[in-house]
C-alpha cells in the first residue's frame, strides 16, 4: 500500500522542479507536486493547508479616518477596506462577510461587492452596538474568499480581530491607554482610537494611515460555515490517497495523490496517458481481460472526472449520454459531491453492467486514502 504523502512546501527546490509542467516529483527532494487549479496561469504549488499562496491573497485593513474616539454608551463604526494583492493576473471573490462583537454571536454583513481584480480595494463599513461598558473590547471578523478557474471552485475562510478600549462617561476618569497597531497574537490588531484623536491634537499624521489587520486562515471557521468540507466536518484534503482496486493493469494510475498539473482524475473509453491517451483511467465493459466491445460503446471517449474542490470529493459529468450517481440520474456538466459508499453507473440504461463504488479512510475527520473500487458483470 502506498505510503506518499504530499506536504508540497514553498521549498525552492519544489519550486525550480515545478517549471517542467510534466514533472510529478520535485527532482531535489523527492516530494509530490501538488499544483494551484490553476497553475497553468499562476504556475504555483498548494502550500501545506492546500491553499494557493498566489491565486489567495487577500488583505484587510482599518482605513484611514476611523472613529477618533468612543465613550462608554457609545458606537464604534470602523471602515475595513479589502484588498485583492496577488501578484498575477487572478480575481478574487469575496463571498462573505461576518462579525461578531465580544462573546455575541456571528452576524453577517451584506457586501455591495464581490470580484476583486488584482490590485483592486473595496470598502465595507461596519458599526458595532452599543458598546455598554468601559474597557477593552473585541471585535472578530471572519471573511470568506474563492478563487475560480474553469467550472471549478475554492474557498477559504480568513479570521481577523480588532482589539481597542471604550472609555468612560465621564471625562475625568481613568484613559486605558493600549499601543496602537500593537500585536496582541496573531489574527489580532490594537486598535487605539483615544491614541489616534491625541495623535490628532499634537499634529501627527498617524490618523490619516490605514491600519493592516493581522489575519490567518481560520480552518475551523471553514468546516463550522461550511465553506470547506462536508456537513459532518469531514474534509477531503487536496493531497488525499487514491487506491485503486479491481482496474486492470495499465487502465488506473499508480496508487497516490492526484498529481496532473490539472488536478483532474478522467475517466472514459479512450486510452490512459501512460499509453499516451488522453483519460487517467480507461474504462471498459468486461472482466477478466475479455471486454464487451459494443456495451463499453455506451461509454464516451471521457465520460466523467474527478477531482477535489473546497475540502470535497467531486464528479462531473463529461458525456453527452449521463451517468448514475447511486440511483440519482445526472446529466452532461452536472456537478456532485462524493461521500462514502456512493456507487457511480457510467451507463444509465444498463447501471448494472459497470459499478464504480467510492471509499473513504479516515483519521481525525480527514479522509487519508479514498478506495475506487471498479466491478464489471
Amino acid at each position: 500500500m502506498s505510503q506518499i504523502r504530499s506536504h508540497t512546501t514553498n521549498r525552492v527546490c519544489c519550486h525550480r522542479s515545478a517549471l517542467n509542467s510534466d514533472t510529478s516529483f520535485c527532482t531535489e527532494c523527492g516530494k509530490p507536486l501538488i499544483r494551484c487549479m490553476a497553475s497553468a496561469e499562476c504556475g504555483s504549488l498548494l502550500d501545506d493547508q492546500g491553499l494557493c499562496p498566489v491565486c489567495v491573497k487577500p488583505q484587510l485593513a482599518l482605513d484611514a479616518g476611523a472613529a477618533a474616539t468612543v465613550r462608554e454608551g457609545g458606537k464604534l463604526a470602523l471602515p475595513l477596506t479589502i484588498s485583492n494583492a496577488s501578484p498575477v493576473g487572478r480575481p478574487l471573490f469575496i463571498t462573505a462577510l461576518w462579525m461578531k462583537e465580544d462573546d455575541g454571536e456571528l452576524r453577517e454583513i451584506t457586501l455591495p461587492f464581490k470580484r476583486l481584480d488584482p490590485g483592486d480595494t473595496a470598502n465595507v463599513g461596519i458599526r458595532t452596538g452599543v458598546l455598554d461598558y468601559a474597557g477593552v473590547h473585541q471585535v472578530d471578523l471572519r471573511v470568506a474568499v474563492a478563487t475560480r478557474y474553469q467550472w471549478r471552485e475554492e474557498e477559504y475562510v480568513f479570521s481577523s480581530a480588532i482589539i481597542f478600549p471604550v472609555e468612560t462617561k465621564d471625562p475625568s476618569g481613568p484613559v486605558t491607554n493600549i499601543h496602537v497597531d500593537g500585536d496582541a497574537g496573531p489574527g489580532f490588531t490594537v486598535y487605539n482610537p483615544t491614541r489616534i484623536e491625541n495623535d490628532r491634537a499634537a499634529g501627527r499624521a498617524t490618523h490619516i494611515t490605514a491600519i493592516p489587520l493581522n489575519t490567518i486562515r481560520a480552518d475551523r471557521s471553514e468546516r463550522l460555515l461550511k465553506r470547506r468540507g462536508y456537513e459532518d466536518g469531514l474534509i477531503v484534503p487536496r493531497d488525499v490517497e487514491f487506491d485503486w482496486r479491481g482496474f486492470d493493469d495499465g487502465d488506473a494510475p499508480f496508487e497516490g495523490p492526484i498529481l496532473q498539473p490539472s488536478g483532474l482524475l478522467c475517466f472514459g473509453r479512450n486510452a490512459t496517458t501512460l499509453e499516451t491517451g488522453a483519460n487517467s483511467v480507461r474504462l471498459l465493459v468486461g472482466a477478466g481481460g475479455k471486454i464487451d466491445k459494443d456495451a463499453s460503446l455506451g461509454i464516451s471517449r471521457q465520460h466523467f472526472t474527478l477531482y477535489t474542490e473546497s475540502g470535497r470529493l467531486m464528479l462531473r459529468v463529461d458525456s453527452q449520454f449521463g451517468l448514475r450517481v447511486n440511483d440519482q440520474s445526472l446529466g452532461r456538466t452536472k456537478t456532485i459531491a462524493l461521500c462514502d459508499g456512493d456507487v457511480i453507473r457510467p451507463l444509465r440504461k444498463t447501471p448494472d453492467a459497470l459499478e464504480i463504488s467510492i471509499g473513504f479512510e479516515v483519521q481525525q475527520d480527514t479522509v487519508q486514502r479514498v478506495l475506487v473500487s471498479r466491478r464489471s458483470r
